[in-house]
């Protein structure tokens, strides 16, 4: 049974570089930053930094279109009128202003937006980019093990129906959802990444192959290419290690020796 452990320590087989790979949360709530001590003493060693995407390759134009639909559409007319009124109720609620302000949205960054809501904002940055920030004052050398266009290719490779429908349950079950995520914070405080990988199953079903399957091996084969000839730091998220199909055992596959390390970073 895999160990719980969010910071792994990984070696090619037939010799090399020391490499880590680290499993965090896109959040900026504080309690994703128990790790954060350990994380940065291991990323010290290293050459080369990598989160998912490298921030400096951020398109804020690209990423506006993406996040839009497109042709002037809007998100009113494909949920159902007491699914838009529990949209907008949310939205007062929450946010202080009515769900006009996300009609052009897609769907699943409204998902995103609602979900990530339910979390504190407790630090400036989230927890992989405070990473990356803090790679770049130590002169690392920063990269993606995918790219920014690999990600809106992602979202646009997401069905439309299914994001529609992910939205809707989760409109129908905020309180649910509120406790769902709170699980997940106990889970990642208790570096349990299996338990992580099974919500990530689950909350991506419908879609494992395109948000999960496809984009771990993309990740455990660039992960590979850089490991095998500089010392790398690799942040990603923490359901994308466990697993069958999860970068832990697609690097082990590939010929890297895998060690869990523990809070403390030994």
């Amino acid at each position: 049974m895999i160990k719980k452990a969010l910071l792994w320590r990984l070696t090619p087989q037939n010799g090399g570089p020391v490499s880590y790979l680290f499993g965090t949360m896109h959040v900026r709530d504080l309690r994703a930053f128990g790790w954060l001590d350990a994380a940065t003493t291991r990323l010290a060693e290293t050459e080369v930094f990598a989160t998912e995407f490298d921030f400096s390759e951020t398109d804020e134009t690209a990423l506006s279109a993406a996040l839009r639909l497109p042709g002037g559409q809007t998100l009113d007319t494909f949920l159902k009128p007491r699914v838009w009124k529990n949209l907008d109720r949310y939205c007062r609620r929450n946010f202080g202003t009515s769900a006009d302000t996300l009609r052009y949205h897609h769907p699943m960054t409204v998902s995103t937006i609602l979900s990530t809501a339910f979390m504190s904002n407790e630090s400036a940055h989230s927890l992989d980019e405070t990473l990356w920030r803090h790679a770049r004052t130590l002169g690392k050398t920063t990269t993606g093990v995918e790219t920014f266009a690999d990600q809106l290719e992602t979202l646009r490779n997401i069905p439309f129906e299914q994001q529609i429908k992910s939205l809707t349950w989760l409109l129908k079950n905020f309180r649910r959802q509120q406790r769902r995520l709170k699980k997940m914070m106990h889970w990642y405080m208790e570096a349990d990444i299996q338990k992580l990988y099974k919500a990530a199953r689950k909350d991506s079903k419908g879609m494992r192959r395109i948000l999960l399957y496809d984009r771990n091996k993309l990740m455990a084969e660039s992960f590979a290419a850089i490991a095998r000839e500089r010392s790398l730091f690799c942040a990603v998220g923490a359901g994308h290690l466990a697993g069958q199909k999860g970068m832990l055992r697609l690097l082990k596959k590939a010929g890297f020796a895998i060690e869990a390390l523990s809070l403390s970073g030994k």
